[in-house]
């Protein structure tokens, strides 16, 4: 920019000592442009303040240079006389060819080409050399806010054919600044401690080795500093400031010392509280500052909430809280007076559904709770929202509110859904010595056609296994939401193959469901069926089954039951960040069946944020069963299992337990489950969508009758869940934590679907 001002001022300077050449005004006969390459002459001639015909004297000189000037095109231009024809002599600037960005590991190379296109620099643009020196002030300054202080950017121009140059931005990044110590003064209610433990930035333990805590950030201390204020401010000090904020740098760059000075002012208490603009006791109640209790300007924030919150629940979407605070300096006291504007009751005219390319607009409709030409409700429309994102083939959703035009009481809500792929498809053709050639092949899609019915298809074939299962389910089969769902399966298996005792199965059968809704977070589902098994033993089947033919013959029909009920408060159902989910499921076969048993199972799952991208998950599992009737234990192949990627990882799949005669296991009829588990985006891959990376510990095992806390395993390890456009990918590699001789280890551990 100084190297144009100069050039400007010195082509100003030329044309006032040459005044002579043309002191007399004349008139333009033709103006002819010379020195272009690239450039057409009509973009110049476009440019030209004066035309062919007009009369032109010495005063129009300036203002034809600073206009071709002002294009950015031209690195030089120069005016000249031929006759009555005005000779426009021009330079141009290059073009940039190439642009390089080397050394960049901190910023990437995406972010900073953006600023750079910002900022006129690009491919095919003329070289604008102010604004690169610009741009790499500008970038050794953002380095310098990271605490990257030896940081250096330094560019280099060079030409290339055809008008064009090659410019490469060169960057230095250096190492970050450590911290070395933060210095607190002017700080007397509260230690030097306390207030470092609000900070981020500070010098790290000598354990914490992956910590960052040490490297400086300009951004990152300014979070810390608001940190300080507000822990002061909730604590009654309502004039608190930061005086001060200094970072002192060392002599090599390499270490700074952060020096912190505040000034605490007094402590207030809370005086009189007042609310105006409403008479409902209820409202009044929702006051969170008590008088006499020390001011806290979160309370203020919650009550001011809290006020919000409940005018919003009456219909009044624009209602307003203000908060008037007189201070008492005599008595170091906070009189609050709330004053509710409530604004007209505001009413839903339409309502938009957008983004749903793959769903019908019913789908989400029937899920609000926000209804058109009814009041405005910030509850109901926060449960549609939470409802809608509920939804299996919805990632996010937002809704937003739009003022009617020319309607001051009238408000269009606007559903903004971001679908993703609920599909899952599994093809496979393999080999087994054992089993032969294996084909399987499955479908399910919970979102058929657009609908939001779910519909599942799956079937295998080999030597050894033919399986067949069609499932389909209805979640809105009347207008109230009453679901009802259908199954139909075939399964013929020889359990040889697996871990679990060796008999052989062929079982066939067909249930209906039905799930009634009690409220927005519970709801019952109970479905009947019949299912007729075929139980064969073969030179290897242990003793228990040979023992269970035997007193119960081999062929069993049977009427299922089951029941069960779920409390959800889960924000999502894939991946989600905060909730719980219940369920606690009664299956029987019912009397009149040939066997009658009862199972009796619970899960349950907790989800807490411990950040915006970090999810704590807390999972657990109970189960037992038992005969009833005439049967007196729960039949073998009704047994719980344990071991595997859904249930303890890095034991083979349903290993754990009591063992039968043949040393494979046996199952049992008590199960206990855990897990504890940390989820959060994969480093380096926060592009991929629906990849989540996690750290975990399980425990569990399954028993005959008795538990025994000495039998549970315990495993650690991490996964991987990727929500693929094939279905949901899970990857797990886990360590025993107390395997003992006899368990059968598999730390790496893969599978299609997951329990989310």
């Amino acid at each position: 920019m100084k190297k144009q001002t100069l050039q400007l001022s010195f082509a100003s300077c030329l044309f006032a000592i040459s005044q002579g050449v043309w002191a007399e005004s004349f008139v333009l006969q033709d103006i002819q442009v010379s020195g272009l390459t690239r450039i057409n002459p009509g973009t110049v001639l476009s440019n030209v303040p004066v035309r062919v015909g007009q009369t032109f004297d010495d005063r129009m000189t300036g203002d034809v240079v600073n206009s071709l000037y002002r294009t950015g095109l031209f690195d030089d231009v120069a005016l000249s006389r031929r006759g009555n024809v005005l000779i426009v002599k021009v330079q141009e600037r290059m073009a940039i060819g190439e642009l390089k960005i080397n050394g960049n590991k901190a910023i990437d190379d995406k972010t900073l080409l953006g600023a750079l296109r910002g900022g006129g620099i690009a491919p095919g643009r003329p070289l604008d050399r102010a604004a690169l020196a610009q741009f790499e002030k500008e970038l050794q300054q953002q380095y310098v806010s990271r605490g990257n202080y030896s940081a250096k950017v330094t560019s280099s121009v060079k030409p290339m054919s055809g008008g064009r140059a090659a410019v490469n931005i060169n960057v230095r990044e250096g190492g970050v600044a450590k911290i070395r110590n933060v210095v607190v003064t002017g700080n007397n209610a509260f230690p030097d401690s306390v207030i470092k433990k609000l900070m981020e930035s500070g010098p790290k333990s000598r354990l914490a080795l992956l910590s960052t805590k040490d490297q400086y950030s300009r951004s990152k201390l300014v979070g810390d500093l608001d940190n300080v204020t507000a822990f002061y401010r909730d604590r009654g000090f309502l004039k608190f400031k930061i005086v001060s904020s200094q970072v002192s740098l060392s002599d090599d760059k390499r270490y700074v010392t952060i020096n912190l000075q505040v000034n605490e002012g007094d402590q207030y208490r809370v005086g009189r509280v007042d609310v105006t603009g409403t008479q409902s006791a209820a409202i009044q109640r929702m006051v969170t500052l008590k008088q006499g209790q020390i001011f806290s300007q979160a309370r203020l924030r919650e009550t001011q909430k809290n006020f919000s919150e409940a005018l919003g629940k009456q219909g009044y979407a624009f209602a307003k809280v203000d908060v008037v605070p007189r201070v008492n300096e005599i008595n170091k006291t906070v009189d609050l007076t709330f004053e509710m504007k409530r604004g007209q009751r505001t009413y839903v005219r339409r309502i938009n559904v957008r983004g749903n390319y793959r769903t019908k607009d019913e789908v989400f409709r029937r899920e609000m709770r926000q209804l058109e030409s009814s009041f405005y409700s910030k509850q109901a429309v926060e449960q549609s929202r939470r409802r809608i994102q509920r939804l299996p083939f919805v990632s996010a959703v937002k809704i937003q509110t739009s003022p009617v035009v020319g309607a001051g009481d009238q408000i269009d809500l606007d559903i903004i859904v971001t679908e993703q792929s609920s599909n899952q498809f599994t093809a496979g053709v393999g080999y087994s010595q054992s089993a032969g050639v294996l084909f399987n092949l499955g479908l399910t899609q919970n979102n058929f056609m657009g609908t939001g019915k779910s519909l599942s298809i799956a079937g295998s074939n080999s030597e050894t296994e033919q399986k067949f299962n069609l499932s389909y389910n209805n979640p809105y089969h009347t207008i109230d939401g009453v679901g009802r769902g259908f199954r139909v399966y075939y399964d013929k298996s020889d359990a040889s193959d697996d871990t679990t005792s060796d008999f052989l199965s062929d079982k066939y059968g067909a249930s209906v469901s039905y799930t009634f809704p009690i409220d927005e977070d519970d709801s019952l589902r109970f479905s009947l069926g019949a299912e007729q098994r075929t139980i064969k033993t073969t030179s290897s089947s242990p003793a228990h089954v040979n023992q269970f033919v035997t007193d119960n013959g081999n062929d069993f029909t049977q009427l299922i039951g089951t029941l069960s009920y779920v409390h959800d408060t889960r924000d999502r159902t894939i991946f989600p960040t905060k909730g719980v989910r219940h369920n606690l499921i009664l299956e029987a076969g019912l009397p009149g069946s040939d066997l009658e048993y009862y199972k009796l199972k619970y899960n349950g799952s907790v989800y807490r944020p411990i950040s915006d991208d970090i999810t704590a998950v807390l999972k657990g599992s109970l189960s037992y069963g038992d005969g009833f009737g005439d049967t007196n234990d729960l039949p073998f192949f009704e047994n719980f299992y344990s071991g595997g990627i859904r249930t303890v990882r890095g034991f083979e799949h349903n290993s754990l337990g009591p063992l039968d005669s043949t040393s494979d296991a046996k199952g049992g009829n008590l199960s206990l489950n855990a897990t504890a588990e940390l989820r959060f985006p994969v480093p380096f891959l926060n592009d991929v969508k629906g990849l989540k990376g996690s750290v975990f510990v399980d425990a569990g095992n399954v028993f005959e009758d008795d538990f025994n806390a000495d039998e549970v395993r315990y495993s650690a390890g991490v996964g991987l869940t990727w929500v693929s456009p094939i279905g949901p990918l899970t990857f797990s590699y886990a360590k025993p934590l107390n395997d003992e001789a006899g368990d059968k280890v598999q730390e790496l551990q893969f599978s299609v679907g997951a329990n989310f």
